[in-house]
């Protein structure tokens, strides 16, 4: 090796290094190890992790790839994207930030700031007192929280003075989920003497509730106040969108890049969104004559809807559909993947704080303090409406979707940490939709219903590459977002209601990701089988896929290349 390569190598391990640690933090893994404190999610802290990071990128720059084995260099493909967007956070950050690994406009809002907020209050509840110690770092971190809410107000006063203001419609739900969240902390960030163990100590619990009430319950005041001012909600703007803002284009063109992992503008999403929506609707008709249903897809739906077979009433009731599909899908996993989800799985009902303005739910995965993947489903809205969509939602969220994703992805302890702790949407959510469509490829989708729920929730999301550049660039009104929702994606108002806020007020682009992700996993999985022919086993490309963990579609191509010339010469 010459001096000049092993000078390369050297760079490029210690860059590696310093991104990995950057990573890492409370909102990752681990949460809350000794002596680390909640992110800070200030303007001029930012500035410091984006110079840190353009810093880093600038080194690369003198590396060249070829120098190294194919999984270095897909290391450092990871670490040039993770780089060139972490070096652009600062000058996003009065439009958007991230306190939870995607981009949001404002922090009193669900998929942003109640999302980080909630979590915080879980990780919290599951704190380990080890070690005497603990007591002391437990009390910074509750006091930590406050700072944090104090942060995200500060970021608001900041926006307001940039004339980038919460649309009037979502600040109308702004002051509802600020009260919840603080009856969320209220109820879970007191520590009772029985958590404490050996370390007992009635004082600290004392202590405990006094901080949440005297430090946390002013900050939650304090950032309710300023939403509450007659000065912001005069300015709230009634239109929507990121474009509105000053400079607000020019970002969500970026976020648009960066969501997608793609190079693609934001009317080329909205026109394969238009194309993809004729395609879905098409089969949808199909499968309203296979059931024998002469209808509109609307009329089979409502019928649907008061068919008792789809229909649950309870949590008990949810829980027991999403088992049966997982049953039904597990002697399966064996013909499509060579390995399996090395931990547990399971459903729970989503925190009421989060119930209003989330349609869904949510996937969080496993880590050290949580030894399963779970998916928070929406109880209210899931025992309000019909439960043809909880196969795909199922195979979605759990396996052969994001559950088997993110349990190996953090347990492969084969590749660099920076793997362990990839997070790509596009590759995300798409491996996710992929997987959802694969299930139908193993027939999973038995009964009629469950097809029309498959398609239902394709619907929804193909949506999304409409309303979203719709509402973000092209200047749709809410009202004109939720007339093509109404027409397309089957939702009910509610659900129309809080998803075009999502993507209009909270995360702009993040959910153009399902829909052109799984489309290029699909891509890519058809080029594999066309160039190997016979030699061609689809366990391989789903162990190509999962095996480095997630990464940008733009470079899963070259990824699933290494693949096809490592087989070519295989025979079957």
């Amino acid at each position: 090796m010459s001096q000049q390569s092993a000078s390369q190598i050297g760079v490029a391990l210690r860059v590696i290094h310093e991104l990995t640690e950057m990573n890492r933090g409370p909102f990752s893994e681990p949460p809350f190890s000794p002596g680390v404190r909640l992110a800070d999610h200030s303007y001029e802290a930012t500035r410091d992790r984006s110079r840190k990071a353009a810093a880093l990128l600038e080194k690369l720059q003198t590396v060249d790839d070829s120098i190294f084995p194919d999984e270095l260099a897909l290391t450092l493909r990871l670490a040039r994207f993770d780089l060139k967007w972490k070096a652009r956070e600062a000058d996003w950050y009065w439009h958007v930030f991230s306190p939870v690994r995607v981009y949001a406009m404002f922090a009193a809002t669900s998929y942003c700031g109640g999302a980080a907020l909630n979590r915080l209050g879980n990780s919290l509840a599951a704190f380990a007192f080890e070690r005497e110690s603990d007591r002391d770092r437990y009390l910074g971190h509750v006091s930590d929280t406050a700072r944090l809410i104090d942060q995200f107000a500060e970021r608001t006063v900041g926006q307001g003075e940039r004339k980038i203001v919460m649309p009037r419609q979502q600040l109308e739900n702004a002051g509802p989920l600020l009260d919840s969240i603080l009856r969320m902390f209220q109820r879970r960030l007191p520590v009772d003497e029985s958590r404490l163990g050996r370390f007992s100590s009635s004082a600290f619990a004392r202590e405990t509730a006094s901080r949440v009430n005297d430090e946390i319950a002013p900050a939650i005041a304090r950032f309710k106040a300023l939403l509450l001012d007659a000065d912001y909600r005069n300015n709230a703007p009634e239109t929507v969108g990121l474009s509105q803002y000053p400079g607000g284009a020019e970002i969500y063109a970026e976020l648009v890049q960066f969501c997608t992992t793609m190079e693609i503008t934001a009317a080329e999403v909205h026109e394969r969104g238009l194309e993809r929506m004729k395609s879905v609707r098409h089969g949808m008709a199909r499968a309203r004559d296979a059931a024998g249903f002469q209808g509109t897809d609307k009329e089979y739906l409502s019928a649907l809807n008061t068919d008792p077979a789809w229909r649950a009433e309870t949590a008990a009731e949810i829980e027991a559909a999403f088992r049966r599909y997982m049953d039904r899908m597990k002697p399966r996993l064996a013909e499509f993947f060579d390995f399996q989800s090395p931990t547990p799985c399971a459903v729970s009902p989503l925190p009421a704080v989060l119930e209003p303005s989330m349609t869904f739910g949510y996937y969080d995965m496993p880590r050290k303090s949580k030894a399963r993947g779970e998916y928070f489903y929406n109880t209210a809205n899931m025992t309000s409406n019909n439960i043809i969509n909880v196969a795909a939602l199922n195979y979605h969220e759990l396996e052969p979707g994001h559950h088997l994703h993110f349990s190996n992805q953090l347990t492969n302890e084969t590749v660099h940490p920076l793997h362990n702790f990839a997070f790509y949407n596009a590759f995300n959510e798409g491996w996710a939709e992929y997987a959802a469509a694969l299930a139908g490829e193993a027939h999973m989708y038995a009964e009629p219903g469950e097809m029309f729920g498959r398609l239902v929730m394709e619907a929804f999301l193909t949506s999304r590459l409409v309303v979203d550049t719709g509402m973000n660039i092209f200047g749709w009104s809410l009202e004109k977002a939720r007339d093509y929702m109404r027409e397309n994606s089957f939702l009910s108002e509610n659900e129309i209601c809080s998803e075009s806020l999502r993507y209009s007020c909270d995360t702009p682009a993040q959910a153009l990701a399902y829909k052109l992700g799984d489309a290029e996993i699909m891509r890519l999985r058809e080029k594999m089988h066309e160039e190997l022919g016979e030699r061609f086993d689809i366990r391989d490309f789903h162990r190509a896929m999962l095996h480095p963990g997630g990464m940008p579609l733009s470079d899963l191509e070259w990824h699933v290349g290494r693949t096809m010339r490592k087989n070519a010469g295989r025979t079957k």
